[in-house]
């Protein structure tokens, strides 16, 4: 279930309105087949787990004009099927809350320097079963700015220029097991991962997406920054990467092959397009 509500309290701004929305959904489903069975080399179990209850209730507001967006969420999660540390498939006889608030702010100066910060709390009742990071932070900074129009006015070539910035308090991050493809708990390390600092440069010319990227930049900046896309996982170290994006389609009329895709009919255009 969901419901939504906007109004338009900004004379200033009277095409862009507040939205308030709020969402309620619950499900109880069987666990996977592999939760309840598994025969291989390293590991055998034979399950009968009950069902897993998921209810979720949340809100959300969005206000546009000050760029500003934040939500609220709770979950109640019971017979949760989790791994544990030796990678064993256990079914959690208690319910579990989670409580998961986000904040949003965009800034903008002078419609040249971008300010995008992101910010999530979570909060677990059981976090031997499920770990979560307290914090997580998520900060882009960069100029945008246009380098060339052409007579009509329109961009030829627009670019950015900044930095990506991730962080999150320490948790015990999961270990990847390869022998069952999941995901297990583990309690050894607690990892920080942060701050991941990538510099990047993008360029939109015309069609084509043109990105140079310094990825993990603060390597050795900081004496305690681990990091670490899993347990005993080591994530990128830094590296530089380029690439280019260029989709490739047709524009019906115009070009020579208008007259030709106009016999095939409209669904075929459609699907050349795609």
């Amino acid at each position: 279930a969901s419901a939504d509500y906007r109004f338009y309290p900004f004379r200033k701004a009277r095409t862009s309105p507040v939205s308030l929305s709020a969402s309620f959904s619950t499900s109880l489903r069987d666990p996977d087949y592999y939760q309840q069975n598994m025969y291989s080399n390293h590991y055998i179990w034979n399950n009968g787990f009950g069902k897993i209850s998921d209810t979720r209730v949340g809100g959300r507001i969005d206000i546009p004009w000050w760029r500003v967006s934040a939500s609220l969420d709770y979950g109640l999660l019971a017979n949760h099927v989790w791994y544990d540390t030796l990678g064993v498939a256990r079914q959690n006889s208690s319910a579990i809350s989670v409580l998961s608030a986000s904040l949003r702010k965009d800034i903008v100066i002078a419609n040249l320097l971008h300010l995008d910060n992101s910010l999530l709390f979570q909060v677990c009742s059981d976090e031997d079963v499920l770990p979560l990071p307290r914090l997580a932070l998520n900060g882009k900074y960069f100029l945008q700015f246009i380098v060339q129009r052409n007579d009509a006015g329109q961009k030829v070539l627009e670019m950015q220029a900044g930095a990506n910035i991730l962080y999150n308090t320490p948790w015990y991050a999961p270990a990847w097991n390869p022998a069952l493809g999941v995901f297990h708990n583990q309690n050894e390390v607690r990892y920080e991962n942060g701050p991941i600092i990538d510099f990047f440069v993008n360029a939109q010319w015309k069609r084509a997406c043109i990105f140079i990227k310094l990825e993990n930049a603060a390597q050795r900046w900081f004496d305690t920054a681990d990091y670490f896309s899993a347990h005993h996982y080591i994530n990128t170290q830094r590296i530089i990467k380029m690439g280019m994006y260029w989709p490739f389609y047709t524009q019906p009329g115009k070009g020579r092959g208008s007259s030709s895709s106009s016999s095939s009919g409209p669904g075929k255009r459609q699907e050349i397009m795609q």
